[in-house]
């Protein structure tokens, strides 16, 4: 008898599959942009341990290919060797062709991401290259200018 008396208006039968569909979309986008953003974040991470290491690794020892390749070594597949720059610079931050100790030592490379997750929905502009820079201190005469692209 109530069913009889309950207004066809007031049906709420299909109404949470409706909003469900309404809402997916959003909330997936949601979900993977956290993902991604996360993934993101561990490859930046582990490019900027390559790079502090392959500037401590250059303020002990000299020549550009030993450094690029321990760089890349220690990026794994997240960028070659030959993206690595290495530069070496006075107390101004000015570069230089012959460094003492106690100058700085930068070292930095190029680290390119594609958010994959969310360029499935159609979002243009989901990837990106930002430069990892780190610098060490110099505990030697360097008289190289540095090297890289």
């Amino acid at each position: 008898m109530m069913r009889l008396l309950k207004s066809p208006l007031h049906n709420a039968e299909g109404q949470n599959l409706v909003e469900f569909a309404l809402i997916a979309p959003i909330m997936f986008l949601f979900l993977f942009g956290l993902i991604d953003f996360g993934m993101f974040l561990n490859h930046r991470i582990d490019a900027q341990h390559a790079v502090r290491e392959g500037a401590r690794y250059a303020a002990v020892h000299v020549g550009c290919t030993d450094i690029q390749n321990r760089t890349a070594e220690r990026a794994g597949d997240l960028f070659d060797a030959a993206q690595v720059t290495v530069r070496y610079l006075d107390e101004d931050g000015a570069p230089v062709t012959s460094a003492a100790a106690g100058d700085t030592v930068e070292v930095s490379a190029p680290f390119s991401y594609n958010f994959s997750l969310i360029s499935r929905f159609g979002i243009p502009g989901a990837s990106g290259t930002v430069n990892v820079p780190a610098s060490a201190r110099l505990e030697m005469a360097v008289t190289t200018g540095g090297c890289g692209p």
